[in-house]
């Protein structure tokens, strides 16, 4: 992967909270200088550690005044940082890894693992790599445990795990951070990398559906493939600055969430959609929703753009569509 034919995404341009990554299950943010502020391998058990603007969760120090570039990998949410110092050059490369479930389907397998690749490019670069996971600042946070490898031995200091490295071209260091465990020291570069490529496939595979032709289809695919990562069964999921990191949208938000996968060609995502949304407008919390007409309409377009196909049988009564048994004969 060569940086120049990324699309660029330059430091000033990259928010103060970093840009996303996830695996359709968890969910990170890495900032302009390849820090990582919040992660979470299941959005469901919540952040792994609240987030503490002050304390990154990685850090990648490197030395020489170091000038960084931030760019995702063309239709992935595999996101690489570059960066150039007088000696040399250095990529990092941060994803979630997913594994496709078949050939095809709509839907990987989330590895539960967050995976970070520093490699050297060109020259010679020193760096320290630091890992603060181990200082749990709310104990009361309702998440599962996690496990933590590197590539290379790590030494561990008033519960941040660091080590200072000199890497010349052509050399690497792995870093994974895992709902299971994860066997760390030389081979983990290659495990990384072959996760790497499964990712990459997945989403190069899913923006390849992508269905829209304009002029600016670089930044709308870079929209829904942000949208994804907050979208699943359990419906979408949007940040917070709750313990936990994550809410439910509110239906509105959903039912334009499906609006728009409809719109750019994304059947599956568009139909969990809307069942999530019908599931919860029945409930007793959302006895009034605004999103109703967004509902009914959009409903209206995929039974007019892929008939009933696909559709729960919830979906088709509320579009009074029969069931496939009285439609036949």
């Amino acid at each position: 992967m060569v940086i120049q034919q990324l699309a660029a995404i330059t430091q000033e341009r990259q928010t103060a909270c970093g840009l996303p990554v996830g695996d359709l299950r968890g969910f990170a943010r890495v900032r302009a200088d390849a820090s990582v502020v919040r992660l979470a391998l299941d959005r469901g058990a919540c952040l792994l550690r609240p987030v503490d603007p002050q304390q990154p969760l990685m850090t990648l120090a490197v030395e020489g005044d170091p000038v960084w570039a931030a760019a995702y990998v063309p239709g992935t949410n595999v996101l690489e940082s570059t960066a150039h110092t007088a000696s040399g050059e250095l990529r990092v490369v941060d994803f979630m890894a997913l594994v496709e479930g078949r050939p095809g389907q709509a839907e990987a397998i989330a590895s539960g693992r967050f995976v970070r690749i520093v490699t050297c490019t060109e020259g010679e670069v020193d760096l320290e790599l630091t890992c603060a996971l181990w200082t749990i600042a709310d104990k009361s946070a309702p998440t599962k445990g996690w496990h933590v490898a590197c590539s290379r031995l790590l030494a561990f200091d008033e519960g941040v795990a660091g080590k200072a490295f000199r890497l010349t071209a052509g050399e690497s260091v792995a870093l994974v951070v895992s709902e299971r465990p994860v066997q760390g020291g030389a081979s983990l570069v290659a495990a990384a990398m072959h996760a790497l490529g499964d990712t990459i496939h997945y989403w190069t595979w899913w923006s390849d559906r992508c269905r829209y032709k304009g002029a600016d289809f670089d930044t709308v695919l870079r929209e829904a493939l942000e949208l994804k990562l907050g979208c699943s069964a359990a419906g979408l999921l949007v940040e917070d600055a709750g313990v936990t990191g994550f809410s439910a949208a509110p239906l509105g938000e959903s039912a334009r969430a499906a609006a728009r996968f409809l719109a750019l060609g994304y059947r599956h995502e568009c139909v969990e959609l809307l069942a999530w949304i019908q599931t919860q407008s029945m409930s007793a919390t959302h006895e009034r929703w605004s999103s109703d007409a967004i509902f009914a309409e959009t409903l209206g377009r995929y039974l007019a753009t892929y008939g009933d196909a696909g559709l729960p049988e919830s979906l088709r009564e509320a579009a009074h569509v029969p069931p496939p048994q009285s439609r036949l004969g």
